[in-house]
């Protein structure tokens, strides 16, 4: 028994060893290890982060704001954010490519320890996430340690695949998922996308091929195995194939808008599926074309005064809850500018949006 408290020391040593490594694979990480533990502004600027985190503010897509950094009052931001199956989050950060800014997607749950999805690189300004199933996340957004700039950044969404008729988009679009088929002995696993005879058929994205050829109900048809999301994507009524096997990118042809199978007669139509581990999913938000927002830049006042009455809503808008409610005039501290609504916080830290 004597050997006991040895050995545990050696386990938590051995441990320890474990988690610090992991710890500075992240960009965060690397940061953190790099700061002195002990430093007053460093610890103010981790407590900050650690209280964005549990706030339960939202956003709806696409959201543009001007983001200011504090000296010595350091800032973060953090927002819950629902995504539909198919859709990839995207956000993007103006600012030099030499300078470090935390910009992390995690899960959307409120543990000590949550998932990380997705962080930005020093040297990249561009972060994006595919969501797989209908799913939440949190985005986290914070400057360096004694930074005093203002940041333009944009959060939107766009489609996880390359639109698959080339030259077509949201418009050639009909009979979507759950249609019925058959005279309702069953519904449609798909959507089908409309364009003449002969229009090239794309990949979706990069990936490998499966079974092309012809037979059954969707004639002739190409299967494509997409690498980064797992789905299986599949082409049906195709006039001719294109590609035949072997590993395709993105925007390659795999063949032509066609009515083969039992589309024959009909109209030239390429039906469109996605197939996963339980079966066919609806392809609508995997391939739905959206607009990609402009930045636009925001003066972010340092404090505000706000009468008695404000309501702090948990999100840029109307429509979100009130999460309090000012009792007397207040300074307030102005984190971020949307444009009609600010983002700030009071001397109590309590964050909320509030009407510019």
């Amino acid at each position: 028994m004597k050997y006991w408290p040895a050995i545990i020391l050696c386990i938590f040593l051995g441990a320890c060893k474990q988690i610090r490594p992991f710890f500075e694979t992240t960009v965060r990480g690397k940061y953190e290890a790099a700061q002195n533990a002990k430093d007053s502004q460093f610890m103010a600027w981790k407590y900050s982060y650690k209280q964005a985190a549990n706030t339960t503010l939202m956003l709806d897509l696409p959201a543009v704001w001007s983001m200011k950094a504090y000296r010595p009052h350091p800032s973060a931001v953090s927002y819950i954010i629902h995504l539909k199956q198919g859709e990839k989050l995207v956000a993007e950060v103006d600012k030099p490519d030499s300078v470090l800014f935390f910009l992390e997607v995690f899960d959307a749950t409120t543990q000590t320890q949550p998932q990380l999805r997705a962080e930005l690189k020093k040297e990249e300004n561009r972060l994006q996430w595919i969501a797989t199933k209908d799913d939440s996340v949190r985005i986290s957004l914070q400057p360096m340690l004694h930074d005093t700039s203002v940041y333009d950044i944009k959060v939107y969404k766009q489609p996880a695949f390359t639109f698959p008729v080339a030259g077509k988009g949201n418009s050639a679009m009909q009979s979507f998922w759950g249609a019925d088929r058959d005279g309702g002995a069953r519904s449609h696993e798909g959507i089908d996308i409309f364009a003449p005879r002969g229009t090239p058929v794309v990949a979706a994205g990069d990936g490998r091929l499966g079974f092309t050829g012809e037979k059954g109900l969707g004639g002739r048809q190409v299967w494509l195995y997409e690498n980064e999301t797992g789905f299986s994507i599949y082409y049906a009524h195709l006039d001719s194939i294109a590609a035949t096997s072997g590993a395709v990118l993105r925007g390659d042809t795999l063949g032509y808008v066609g009515n083969t199978g039992n589309a024959a007669g009909g109209a030239t139509h390429l039906h469109f599926g996605i197939y996963g581990r339980g079966g066919a999913v609806n392809p609508l938000h995997f391939i739905r074309q959206l607009d990609v927002p402009a930045f636009k830049k925001f003066n972010v006042d340092s404090v505000i005064t706000r009468d008695s009455g404000t309501k702090l809503r948990r999100g840029p808008g109307k429509p979100f809850q009130s999460l309090a409610t000012l009792e007397k005039t207040a300074a307030l501290r102005v984190q971020a500018n949307f444009g009609n609504w600010l983002q700030v916080m009071s001397r109590d830290s309590v964050t909320g949006f509030i009407p510019d």
